[in-house]
């Protein structure tokens, strides 16, 4: 990195520089470019997945005034090939573009009071109420445009053990290999339906409704016909009081069937919605709409254990969320953007931060735990730091994002306690900052550093936990890491772990590490005073890269 100071010509900026002094000015950046490869299982030879070519180049500024006042900032700008951006929502969905158009030129009137008839003077108006709005001169008016469209829900299903399923009617289930909508696929799906009887384990496939329309000679279409069939049959069940059934209604369209020697077709068409009753209760959490269902005589499951279970019952995915959607935009070439702005004002009280980025806190996450009382930044993080007696450092952080609430601001606090070679931190995220009590996550760290060692622990209120040690010796250092994953509902728990060597020799950088699976991770790199050349393989990502970062 390399530091200078601010200069000019002109007189402005020499007034500046006698009056508020000389500014540091920090420039630095990077640009790394390389290509992706993949080699493992699933690769059979080397593959060439893509290139690396990365920009990026980050700028600060600061000052101290004889009253060792600090201030300053920096900023990074950097390339990017897929910009995200955030939606405008509204009642009837998301749309890319808002367009308004403020002060319209006159109001035209012809006016006489209710009380006395006298005329009012058109020239006296200023804004009229129009379906309980009031409109004006000044009024704006606003349209939303380019609809993003909405996400569906994508429900699928699994049901499985000894049941009992219709063996007729307009209503099955679906394992064949040939189109069900052919006269060979619709013989496949009869005699399919023939194989299960009452108690024994459903066969494999999807359910569906189907609907003979009517028989006709070959090659001859199937009439149009404006009917809606609404499908009739006993839904699937099973001995454990799980039933499954087909609820939407099908309409026939007119259709052309292959023409073969068979004298008669029949037109079947798939349903995709569904509901399953876990219980046979028909409790509030039992339908599941929009769903695609299969059976079978059991399901595999993998546990958060990483146990992997044969087991009978319902098992459903219950879709996606349509809100906090984010969009992104394939740029055919990259584009400048900028990131990770801040300001800061440090002195004698502590520390005021106004950043864009998110925050951590003051705890380290290690394996996964540690991160649970962390801001996300939606608009402008502010942090305030404090200097305390003993090594304490408090702090208060909150993100002020646009219309919220004081109720719906996130908020952190915490702080660090520094004694020689130790130190504690804490995080506490809070419910609501109108109620000091409301503790919604917390995070706890623990660092020692002595000489060439050092120590870490953390936790968090997801029980997670992670320990961290390692060690310097001379141009030889080893890293070891250990933790839980988190126990939290359809999450793997258990633990993890990983270890890594590394050493230096001549300008020559090696690096080998493993994880729990004992996937190995190896990486070499030469450093030519600013030039670095570098290329790793992963054995869990099945590939690696190769290439070149020249930072200054």
């Amino acid at each position: 990195m390399k530091k200078f100071v601010c200069a000019g010509s002109s007189l402005v900026a020499a007034a500046f520089a006698y009056n508020a002094g000389a500014v540091d000015v920090t420039l630095g950046g990077s640009i790394d470019m390389g290509v992706e490869y993949g080699l493992g299982k699933s690769n059979s030879d080397l593959t060439f997945a893509g290139s690396i070519n990365e920009v990026s180049l980050s700028i600060a500024a600061g000052h101290t005034t004889d009253g060792g006042l600090a201030f300053g900032g920096n900023f990074t700008v950097g390339t990017a090939a897929e910009i995200e951006f955030d939606p405008y929502v509204t009642g009837n969905g998301k749309r890319l573009v808002k367009a308004t158009v403020t002060g319209q030129t006159n109001i035209a009137n012809q006016l006489w009071n209710v009380s006395g008839g006298g005329a009012v003077d058109s020239g006296d108006v200023v804004s009229v109420k129009i379906n309980s709005s009031w409109r004006g001169l000044e009024g704006t008016q606003t349209l939303y445009q380019v609809d993003l469209g909405q996400f569906a829900s994508s429900n699928l299903c699994k049901i499985a053990g000894r049941g009992t399923k219709p063996t007729g009617g307009n209503f099955g289930i679906w394992g064949g290999d040939r189109p069900a909508s052919t006269i060979a696929g619709m013989t496949e799906l009869q005699d399919h339906l023939a194989e299960s009887v009452a108690g024994s384990y459903l066969p494999a496939g999807q359910m569906l409704m189907w609907y003979l329309e009517k028989s006709v000679s070959p090659g001859a279409f199937i009439p149009t016909t404006d009917k809606t069939r609404v499908p009739v049959g006993a839904p699937v069940s099973t001995t454990r009081g799980v039933t499954a059934k087909m609820t939407a209604s099908l309409k026939i369209e007119q259709s052309a069937w292959e023409n073969t020697s068979t004298q008669s077709a029949t037109h079947i068409d798939f349903a995709s919605k569904g509901q399953v009753d876990f219980d046979g209760a028909g409790g509030s959490l039992a339908a599941i709409t929009d769903a695609l269902i299969y059976v079978g005589p059991f399901m595999e499951v993998q546990m958060a254990s990483s146990e992997t279970k044969m087991v009978v019952g319902a098992a459903c995915l219950t879709g996606v969320k349509g809100s906090s959607t984010a969009y992104y935009m394939n740029n055919s070439s990259k584009v400048a953007t900028v990131s990770n702005a801040s300001i800061f004002i440090d002195g004698g009280f502590g520390r005021l931060t106004m950043q864009s980025s998110d925050y951590a806190g003051g705890v380290s996450a290690i394996a996964g735990a540690g991160d649970q009382a962390d801001i996300s930044a939606d608009g402008l993080v502010v942090i305030a730091q404090g200097i305390g007696p003993l090594g304490a450092n408090p702090y208060i952080a909150l993100d002020l994002n646009a219309l919220d609430s004081l109720g719906e601001l996130e908020v952190i606090t915490g702080g660090t306690i520094t004694l020689g070679g130790l130190a504690a931190s804490i995080d506490v995220a809070l419910d609501n900052p109108t109620d000091a009590f409301g503790i919604s996550d917390w995070d706890l760290g623990l660092s020692y550093a002595m000489g060439r060692l050092s120590l870490a622990a953390a936790t968090d209120s997801s029980t997670d936990w992670g320990l961290r040690a390692s060690m310097d010796l001379a141009e030889f250092a080893v890293s070891t890491t250990f933790g839980s994953s988190s126990a939290d509902d359809h999450e793997k728990a258990g633990i993890t772990y990983s270890v890594s060597a590394s050493t230096n020799l001549n300008g020559y950088s090696l690096a080998i590490g493993f994880d729990q699976d004992l996937q190995p991770d190896i990486g070499i790199s030469y450093n030519l005073s600013g030039l670095n050349l570098y290329a790793n393989y992963d054995a869990g990502d099945e590939g690696g890269s190769i290439g070149a970062t020249l930072s200054f």
